[in-house]
């Protein structure tokens, strides 16, 4: 079976959701496809993928998006009908959708119906292209009858590529596709700039106001059409077809479930010559949860420091930054600050002067832009000044940029170009789905991004993270958030991250995420990036586990933290070079590679995959054959020749 990606390995069985895990294959006449809960995805035509996925979506005032509950699914004479609700606590939303597959045309329709006044963001139908596009050629039909002929975007796109959508229609290689739209005015965003793999087609400009207010027994109705011809053949009448429908039940970890001891693949690695770069310093956040400064529970000796994030108008920031004092014990700090003036850093950086704290850098962004503004880097810098005059060491290095999405910083880095110092930027590839291939997807689109960065950063040196799964607060909420403000020195409620919600997310302690963490490193790890910052220390969003012991995230990063500094080497496993574009491989590994301190080449593998692989690498003194288990990583040291 074949994931969104256009991979063929099957994803690790624990970073998966449910829904992800037992999907439908549905098939009739040239028309293919995957049902995930609501999600018709991997939709093909004659064998040729089309869309990466069209979906119903309801998100509220805030933006988050609200679970999808699937209550029945029924064959039609010409395909599916589904029914189900929407909502949190409770049902706030009623919805039926069908699916109808014709001889050249496949249609999505929904009807949803409000059983709960809520205010409502966004909600509708939206539409996946594959990133893969980019570079092609988009007619774009108007509501009004004109049409705008664009490209979809090779670099990412700060805002929408199209707007004032009634249909897009463009041509692979061997498929012609249009698609129509109808029940409201859509437009696209390049989902790439939160690390999602794909182009978003979604329902009521962002131009127009919201929140909306919807009351009970409003109604909303969408459908969005899909036509395809094979390109240079006559293109058939849209008749019903004699083929009927095929639904099966596709388990995505079957394969290697039906055997116990499964034949690991054989794949083929190869040590290369080193790489301009070195592997970035690997830090990690403060615990934020309520059992933060639990005994016993110790972070890799090999992670650089602790990055913690104070707002001074949270009463609790005190409590918050001798925790992370306490947590980094000998290591520094990097310390992001949450300002509306610069003045109010001076009481915490006081502080941390006067009990010799050793800070590295220091961040200011505003706290209702997120975004550094260089006049509040600027009276920050004046603040550092003053408070280190009279210290021997010298004062922390001024860091702007964001502390949102990669987003915040393609669409504002022109509020920074008088900025010559560092860039920062975080990444939580749960943004818009918490899907196990989306996880693994936006792998490759982390490396599209960090390239971006470079290019706007323009020779000053970046800062990436905090990379978390979920989100640590909510940069696009409309309603504000609760200051927290308990002046609890022990913090027994936990701070930030802990009262958001999504931020928790189980997979935090999966074996696999160990293999995602080797792959975002070498997709991040590129000349330029100085240093990445991974998760919280301790706790549920944490590298070590309630019982102490280090999580394979925790595991892989303590590895890869103990290269820091070191040159990287090229290592190209399945014929794909991590360095160079995707950082996973066809059969699902994914590898880094430095040369350490005593000259010899060190290897950090993972396998995404659900099946057993075996990496044999070549290009040292002799071969290496390492067994990766499924979700497993492996540390191998290659001696230098001669030793």
């Amino acid at each position: 079976m074949t994931s969104r990606s256009g991979t063929a390995f099957r994803v690790a069985s624990d970073l998966l959701l449910d829904r992800e895990r037992d999907a439908l294959a549905v098939g009739r006449g040239p028309w293919s496809a995957s049902l995930r809960g609501s999600e018709l995805d991997d939709i093909a035509f004659d064998g040729e993928p089309v869309l990466r996925s069209i979906r119903f979506v309801v998100r509220d005032q805030d933006w988050k998006t609200l679970p999808v509950i699937v209550d029945a699914v029924d064959r039609t004479t010409s395909g599916l009908h589904l029914r189900g609700r929407v909502g949190d606590d409770g049902e706030t939303v009623a919805w039926s959708l069908s699916v109808d597959l014709g001889a050249s045309t496949l249609r999505v329709a929904v009807r949803a119906e409000v059983t709960a006044a809520f205010r409502r963001a966004r909600i509708g139908l939206i539409v996946l292209q594959s990133p893969a596009l980019a570079g092609t050629e988009l007619v774009v039909g108007h509501p009004e009858g004109s049409t705008t002929t664009v490209r979809l975007p090779e670099r990412v796109a700060p805002h929408q590529p199209a707007i004032r959508i009634g249909s897009l229609a463009w041509t692979s290689d061997r498929i012609a596709t249009t698609v129509r739209f109808s029940g409201d005015v859509f437009e696209m965003e390049d989902q790439r700039n939160w690390t999602d793999a794909s182009f978003k087609t979604y329902s009521t400009p962002l131009s127009l106001p919201f929140p909306v207010a919807l009351a009970v027994g409003d109604v909303v109705e969408q459908s969005v059409e899909v036509s395809c011809a094979r390109v240079g053949a006559a293109e058939p009448a849209d008749a019903p077809l004699a083929t009927p429908l095929a639904v099966t039940v596709v388990t995505e970890t079957g394969l290697a479930g039906q055997r116990e001891d499964p034949v690991p693949e054989p794949v083929e690695g190869r040590i290369g010559a080193p790489l301009d770069g070195t592997i970035p310093t690997i830090w990690t956040s403060v615990s934020s949860d309520a059992d933060g400064g639990r005994a016993g529970a110790e972070i890799p000796d090999t992670i650089t420091g602790i990055l913690v994030e104070i707002d001074p108008t949270n009463q609790d920031w005190p409590a918050i930054l001798d925790r992370a004092v306490r947590q980094a014990g000998s290591r520094p700090l990097d310390l992001r600050l949450v300002l509306g003036t610069g003045e109010e850093a001076e009481p915490v950086l006081r502080r941390l002067r006067d009990a010799a704290v050793p800070v590295v850098r220091v961040g200011a962004f505003h706290r209702r832009t997120h975004l550094s503004e260089v006049t509040l880097l600027t009276a920050l810098g004046e603040v550092l000044r003053t408070l280190w005059a009279e210290v021997p060491t010298p004062h922390p290095e001024l860091v702007g940029g964001t502390r949102a999405h990669f987003t915040e910083l393609n669409r504002n880095h022109a509020r920074l170009e008088r900025w010559t110092g560092p860039v920062a930027f975080s990444i939580t590839p749960f943004m818009h789905d918490r899907g196990g291939h989306q996880l693994v997807e936006s792998l490759g689109m982390q490396a599209v991004v960090v390239a971006d960065a470079v290019r706007i950063a323009d020779g000053r040196s970046l800062h990436v993270g905090p990379v978390t799964l979920g989100a640590r607060y909510n940069a696009v909420a409309t309603t504000r958030a609760s200051a927290g403000d308990s002046r609890d020195p022990e913090l027994r409620a936990g701070f930030g991250a802990e009262h958001v919600p999504g931020a928790t997310d189980e997979r935090q302690s999966a074996e696999a995420l160990g293999a995602w963490v080797v792959g975002s490193i070498a997709a991040l790890a590129v000349s330029g990036v100085e240093s990445l910052s991974y998760f919280e220390a301790t706790g549920p969003r944490g590298l070590v586990a309630a019982d102490g012991t280090l999580t394979a995230a925790g595991r892989a990063l303590g590895w890869i933290a103990e290269l820091s500094g070191r040159r990287r080497v090229e290592v190209e496993v399945g014929g794909v070079s991590p360095g160079a574009g995707s950082p996973v491989s066809p059969a699902g590994v994914t590898a880094i590679a430095a040369v350490d301190a005593a000259g010899d080449t060190v290897v950090v593998l993972g396998n995404l995959g659900e099946t057993p692989v075996r990496v044999v690498l070549t290009g040292a003194s002799e071969p290496h054959t390492v067994d990766l288990a499924a979700g497993a990583v492996a540390r191998v040291v290659i001696a230098r020749s001669g030793s």
